[in-house]
């Protein structure tokens, strides 16, 4: 009972009283709803929620939505045109699809044998091919088609010949026939009026609906044409505003309906008609003229604007399309450009990046003026936020470019310094770090320069994600804590500044699990705590998930393995339940190695494997190498020595491909350790991959880790009778140990020194 054109209050108060009047449990579901509809939201704690929860939130409510209303009667859903579907709208089915095995939906899915899902496996999912008809079934719709009569073999074997068992074709070919005369109807059959090698019969399906149309009385062309434009489906209401015959145009639908050419859809909420196949509404528009079509487009998108004032945001993809196709290039822009934020704010987030994809297309047709460039860079400029969190795919770095050269021909220093954090952080993504690190560290010592909070927290963000990649923490420890003062002394530690994530809990976390890395715990903790008490009194999933991550990682390094157990469990908890890819891979590859370190190495190896395809999969070299290196750390635990070196040699290629030394540094020693076990008698090339090992690990300040490179030196020396040897090298990890409170590991090398005797 929501009617187009009602006052908004109105629709409000409908929507909710129809959801609770099915079920009063159900008022959960009545602000997702209500945003779904593009209705005013009232509900501050959903409003106060990130686009990725509030499409959540939208998925949600229409399943309890649909389950609900299932109990009180079956439900059957029917989606036509699955192959033209949108990404979102097919994750929301796949979504659905999990929660109707015991409940009292049929799910109808109408597709083209081209489209391909992941749902045939689900053993509640049953597939009915349509293919061509058969001779029999061809002749028996024929016959159908032409009712009360038989057929004459000449007529049947002229449709079933040409048609070739297509039912539209057939359909199309038959009425064809009848309207131009080629068939009459003598007694009780129908016949051929004229010789078959008279007839003109169009070779194809669009053929043949093109003569129909042409048949057709002007008036009848004209609306079936304007009709197209406003297309497959198209409303009463927005027909007659721009049609020039109001009078009779219902009667003059009713004769098209007749030729069965187009059909009525609904009555209520509004009166909508339908074309009886896509290829039909196709052939109507191509038979305009452009600048026709182009009219047509522009009128259209004028009588929306005017019809549905009162609720514009409903329509602004189709409007954006309408001005799209017309010469109203600057309207266009602008509907794509709020089409992209709706999408956005929805978590719609491909969607998203065509509209914005879209309004770029059209800007660069402009003339080159200052104005054309400001509204490009303002485009651009907002598609960072959807493909930063689709993980920059791989067309998204020429527009970051375009408004790097932008920003420079328009001399604003500001917005230069933002298209360097971006683009260096899709270098990043994709593993580049080193054109990554130029872009970042120029763009953060302009912001520097300025102290431009906003910037700053934005670039370090982006440093801490690249700093993290490379390993190196020593980077990250020399830059950061003045960018926390910041933006301590400006009181923003709630600030999302315009991101998805909470900088001031993420760059403190990371800042404290960098000081670890350097073995500088207590430092790291206070860090660590800071950030978690922000994220915690933020409640945001995002931050938090980071968070939880920072401090099992931390307690990894020092070698606190029930801490970074009971840390990295809830991260993974908490992160799947979100779906927080990268957040999951990190936290499965370091759990894997805490396992293999707790007397569970088997579970380990399981866990660090699944986290390792999870980021292969995902496309995105970036922690690559830092996987390989924990799965090949967690086989030496297995003392399964093959597997541990193929994964540390290719640990070892990446870092080097990629520039990431701190990762480097690490599978060279791990490669040491691996020659140490696997051969005794090959010492040199033991040492030479630990001595290379531990220089870049010393270069990059990383203390607990060249720690333990000296405690698998010593006992690789004892192993070999080399207890002068031993004894240095695992004197000097004791007292690194003792000076970091690394107890596990200290435990570890004076059980070593105790073999010396």
């Amino acid at each position: 009972e929501i009617r187009e054109g009602e006052r908004e209050m109105v629709l409000r108060k409908r929507v909710r009283e129809r959801i609770l009047e099915l079920d009063r449990k159900l008022e959960g579901i009545i602000s997702p709803i209500q945003d779904l509809l593009s209705l005013k939201v009232e509900d501050e704690a959903y409003l106060k929620l990130e686009p990725k929860q509030r499409r959540e939130k939208v998925f949600e409510a229409l399943r309890d939505l649909f389950i609900r209303q299932s109990q009180e009667c079956p439900l059957v859903l029917v989606i036509e045109d699955l192959h033209w579907i949108d990404k979102t709208s097919e994750e929301f089915l796949d979504y659905l699809i999990g929660w109707l095995a015991n409940v009292k939906v049929m799910l109808v899915l109408l597709y083209r044998p081209e489209y391909t899902h992941q749902w045939g496996n689900k053993s509640y999912f049953n597939r009915i091919g349509l293919d061509q008809l058969t001779l029999k079934s061809s002749a028996e719709l024929v016959k159908a088609i032409l009712e009360g009569g038989e057929t004459a073999p000449e007529l049947s074997n002229l449709i079933l010949n040409r048609a070739a068992g297509n039912p539209l074709f057939m359909e199309e070919l038959t009425h064809s026939l009848l309207e131009n005369g080629s068939i009459q109807r003598t007694g009780d059959q129908y016949v051929l009026s004229k010789k078959t090698s008279d007839l003109q019969v169009p070779d194809t399906i669009q053929g043949i609906i093109a003569a129909r149309i042409d048949r057709l009385e002007e008036n009848l062309k004209r609306i079936m044409q304007v009709a197209s434009v406003i297309g497959r489906e198209f409303a009463f209401r927005i027909l007659q505003s721009i049609s020039d015959m109001r009078e009779d145009l219902k009667s003059e639908l009713l004769n098209l309906q007749g030729l069965e050419l187009i059909y009525e859809k609904s009555l209520f909420p509004e009166l909508e008609y339908v074309f009886k196949h896509a290829l039909t509404q196709e052939v109507a528009y191509n038979s305009l003229l452009s600048n026709r079509r182009k009219e047509i487009h522009k009128r259209i998108g004028k009588a929306i604007e005017e019809l549905y004032a009162g609720n514009m945001e409903e329509f602004y993809e189709i409007l954006a399309y309408h001005y799209s196709k017309s010469d109203e290039s600057q309207k266009a822009i602008q509907y794509f450009k709020l089409s992209g934020e709706k999408a956005t704010r929805n978590h719609a987030l491909w969607e998203a990046f065509e509209f914005y994809k879209q309004a770029v297309e059209l800007l660069n047709k402009l003339p080159d003026i200052e104005e054309k460039k400001e509204k490009l860079i303002e485009v651009l400029l907002l598609m960072q936020n959807p493909l930063s969190l689709l993980g920059f795919p791989e067309d998204s770095l020429p527009y970051f470019q375009q408004g790097e050269r932008l920003a420079k021909e328009m001399g604003n220093s500001r917005n230069l310094a933002i298209f360097y954090s971006i683009i260096g952080l899709c270098y990043s993504y994709t593993g580049d770090h080193l054109t990554a690190f130029r872009y970042l560290e120029n763009g953060f010592e302009e912001a520097r320069k300025i102290q431009d909070v906003d910037l700053m927290a934005s670039f370090s963000v982006s440093l801490c994600n690249t700093y993290s990649a490379t390993g190196q923490f020593k980077e990250n420890v020399d830059k950061m804590p003045e960018v926390i003062y910041l933006i301590e002394k400006t009181g923003r530690e709630s600030d999302f500044f315009k991101g998805s994530v909470n900088p001031y809990s993420f760059i403190s976390g990371f800042t404290g699990l960098s000081l670890a890395h350097n073995g500088r715990f207590e430092e790291g903790k206070l860090f660590l705590e800071k950030a978690l008490q922000n994220a915690e009194k933020l409640g945001d999933p995002v931050t938090l998930g980071l968070t939880l991550l920072f401090y099992g990682c931390s307690y990894t390094v020092k070698g606190d393995w029930k801490s970074a157990k009971e840390f990295l469990e809830k991260t993974l908890k908490y992160s799947e339940e979100e779906k927080f890819l990268m957040v999951v891979v990190i936290g499965l590859i370091f759990i894997g190695y805490v396992y293999s370190h707790l007397g569970d190495p088997e579970t380990g190896r399981i866990q660090a494997e699944k986290g390792l395809k999870m980021i292969r999969d995902s496309g995105i070299e970036a922690f690559l190498s830092c996987g390989y290196w924990f799965m090949g750390s967690t086989h030496l635990n297995l003392e399964d020595m093959e597997s541990a070196q193929i994964s540390l040699e290719e640990a070892l290629r990446l870092s080097r491909k990629n520039g990431e030394k701190g990762w480097e540094g690490l599978a060279l020693a791990g490669l040491g350790r691996v020659f140490s076990k696997k051969d005794p008698r090959d010492k040199i090339k033991a040492e030479e991959f630990f001595s290379q090992g531990l220089a870049i690990l010393n270069e990059q300040k990383m203390k607990p880790w060249v720690a333990q490179g000296y405690m698998f030196l010593g006992e690789f020396y004892l192993d070999g009778g080399e207890k002068e040897m031993a004894l240095q090298n695992l004197k000097e990890a004791e007292a690194m140990f003792l000076e970091m409170g690394m107890d596990y590991w200290l435990g570890r090398t004076r059980d070593a020194l105790a073999r010396i005797g």
